[in-house]
Formats: structure tokens, C-alpha cells, sequence
């Protein structure tokens, strides 16, 4: 799933400070799957030039059936008082087997565009990334991704860590933005590491570690950069896999 502000209305200029809610809700326990979340004191920088959300979740994978899920979304613009803040977007929408809710919705002083992608008779896999050997060097940004065999070239973004380097804590295990991915039970995951110097916009070192999809279990893969070493824990679960559909 992926959420862009395609447009915005003339009374708004970019960048845009945005906060608020972006939440699923499905027949499995009809709480609230959080998608993307910032308070007003935590807002996304949002640029012309990179208008998508910062997607952290969602948490488990949504499931699609003939009952209806529903999407959620309640954002607003920072302004230089919280009575000046003024409301991106409000909506609410309805996804469910054979209605598909990807394309542009207008509302309030924005269009978003919403894309999602279906994920058929799948595992889903929670991901963990841990430095083993050396250690990640100042100045140098990380990207994390993950992508299924299938579609290799539709990668989610588990961690982009800017300019501020890589979050790792005392143990070694760096703080991924999201970690719940889903990928076809006949399939393999790829997992993504890219590293590049933060003041050359530069990819530096890569690799990937991929994981044969199971009904359930935990696998490790080791992942080698030049300046350090990296183990990916993938544990599946096999959650409704003959009943149910997801989309991430």
C-alpha cells in the first residue's frame, strides 16, 4: 500500500508538515490496524518531489474477504498555531473481494492517491535486522526493503533513515519502521540493504538476503556489506491462507 498527496488546493503551499491517522479495519478483530500515525509534534516533511506518506504499519497483514474493510484516513497541515492547522484529508473507504480501492480521492484541500497491491494465498513474515560484525559508519544512511520473487521491482520500504544514520540499539538490532510483510505461499522473500554516504545522495554497499516462503517457522540469513555484518530473522506465519486474501 502506498499513500501519495497527489494535489493540493492553491490556499496550501510545499513543503507540507503533515500529521494525523491512516487506518485498516477488517472482520478479523475490527481494531484499528495502524497504517501511518504522527502527532502534531512529530509531522512528515512532505515535498513536491517526494509527496508519499512514511508508511509504518500496517502491523498484521489486512485480510479481504466479501465482508468489508475499511480504510480510514484523517490528516492536516501544520500551521504556525494549532488554530491555524487545517485539514489535508478526510475519508473513509470500503475494500473488499472484487472492489478495488487504488486511485485518486479528493477531499478537504487534497487529492491522495492510494495504491495497494493483493497478495493471494499468503505468508506473512515479520522481519528483524541485527549487526553481527563491524559496525555501521557515521555518515552513512541505510535503506531496508523487502519484495516478493514476483515482483521484485515492487519493493516496501521497511527503514530509510535519512541523514540521521541507522537506528541501532545496545544489542545490535536496528529499529525498522515497519516489519510486517506479506509474499505468496509458493514464493521467496528478498530482504534489502543499501548503504550510501549521506552528503553524495550515493549507494555505497548493498545486498539482499532471500527466504524460500513456509507455512510457518523462523529462518536466518547472514548479509555481508564492506564494512559490516548484518543477520535477517524472517519468521512466517500461516495465517488463513485458503480463506482469506491480503493486500499490504
Amino acid at each position: 500500500m502506498s499513500v501519495k498527496i497527489a494535489a493540493i488546493k492553491e490556499c496550501l503551499r510545499w513543503p507540507l508538515q503533515v500529521f494525523g491517522l491512516v487506518a485498516a479495519r477488517d472482520n478479523l478483530d475490527h481494531m484499528r490496524n495502524i497504517i501511518f500515525h504522527r502527532s502534531r509534534n512529530n509531522c512528515q516533511t512532505i515535498t513536491e518531489e517526494d509527496p508519499y506518506l512514511a508508511l509504518t504499519g500496517p502491523s498484521r497483514a489486512i485480510a479481504v474477504s466479501v465482508d468489508p474493510s475499511y480504510v480510514e484516513v484523517s490528516l492536516k497541515v501544520k500551521g504556525a498555531t494549532k488554530a491555524e492547522d487545517k485539514d489535508l484529508s478526510d475519508l473513509v473507504f470500503v475494500h473488499r473481494t472484487g472492489l478495488f480501492p487504488s486511485g485518486l480521492y479528493p477531499s478537504r484541500l487534497s487529492t491522495l492517491e492510494l495504491a495497494f497491491d493483493h497478495v493471494t494465498r499468503s505468508v506473512e513474515a515479520t522481519i528483524c535486522v541485527k549487526l553481527i560484525d563491524g559496525s555501521w559508519p557515521t555518515g552513512f544512511g541505510g535503506v531496508i526493503t523487502a519484495s516478493s520473487s514476483s515482483r521484485d521491482d515492487l519493493k516496501v520500504k521497511l527503514l530509510d533513515s535519512g541523514d540521521d544514520g541507522l537506528p541501532v540499539d545496545a544489542n545490535g538490532v536496528i529499529k525498522l519502521s515497519r516489519c510486517v510483510v506479506s509474499v505468496g505461499h509458493v514464493e521467496s522473500l528478498n530482504v534489502y540493504v543499501t548503504a550510501g554516504r549521506v552528503d553524495e545522495k550515493q549507494v555505497v554497499e548493498s545486498g539482499r538476503a532471500t527466504f524460500t516462503a513456509q507455512r510457518a517457522g523462523v529462518s536466518l540469513s547472514e548479509l555481508c556489506l564492506g564494512f559490516c555484518s548484518m543477520n535477517v530473522c524472517d519468521t512466517r506465519v500461516f495465517i488463513w491462507i485458503f480463506l482469506k486474501d491480503f493486500f499490504f
